[in-house]
């Protein structure tokens, strides 16, 4: 099951070719109730935008649900991996995130999105250092074994691709940071499944334990 984060809701059920599941973080929509785009399911999450950690911290308190961190201040990512209500830190062009916090959302189990749609809004030398850390960032997972999924992150209609062509550049930089492009998309599709379960299936807790009804009384 092949799932992608967007910070909007798309219409056009064509340039989301090959997903299963859109999870939609956007602020300006948290109270509506997407459930489907076309074919495609759809779920709501919850996005949270802070510069310090004070600010992350008392916005936590109020979030429910799927919650993605988005933040360019490397302390506040760092502190967001460490945080139980914390599912996922959010990509964009700006990100901050070291070797310490990479390794501790490994052992936190928190997904760390790498998207396609923040090459697509820079240009010239920032796009050549995003290709550079973005290597770096895919090698330090692997390594680490840290739960990532591929995303085109889009922020509009523009930025979005469907599944092949956003697996196809992310295996073609992977083989470039000096990897098995095939071994690393078998993660990435793996990892995807697993967000797939935890936002849809009822019965699943983690990866191997489910929930089990009975039904004799």
């Amino acid at each position: 099951m092949y799932v992608d984060f967007v910070r909007f809701t798309p219409d056009k059920i064509e340039l989301l070719e090959g997903f299963d599941l859109l999870v939609v973080f956007n602020p300006a929509e948290d109270e509506k109730n997407i459930e489907s785009v076309g074919d495609i399911r759809c779920t709501r999450a919850t996005v949270i935008s802070a510069e310090s950690v004070g600010e992350l911290q008392k916005k936590l308190k109020k979030a429910k649900g799927f919650v993605g961190v988005l933040s360019q201040n490397l302390k506040v990512n760092r502190e967001a991996v460490m945080r139980r209500k914390v599912h996922a830190i959010l990509d964009f062009e700006s990100r901050s995130l070291d070797y310490a916090s990479i390794k501790l959302a490994a052992e936190k189990d928190v997904l760390i999105e790498v998207s396609l749609s923040k090459f697509l809004r820079v240009e010239g030398f920032k796009r050549m250092k995003l290709f550079d850390e973005t290597r770096l960032l895919l090698k330090l997972l692997f390594k680490f074994r840290t739960p990532f999924i591929l995303t085109n992150g889009a922020e509009r209609p523009l930025e979005l691709r469907p599944k092949y062509q956003l697996y196809k550049f992310f295996a073609m930089l992977a083989k470039d940071a000096g990897l098995n492009e095939v071994d690393f998309l078998n993660i990435a599709v793996e990892n995807s499944k697993k967000v797939y379960r935890k936002l849809v299936d009822s019965k699943y807790i983690i990866n191997g334990l489910e929930v089990e009804y009975n039904q004799e009384r």
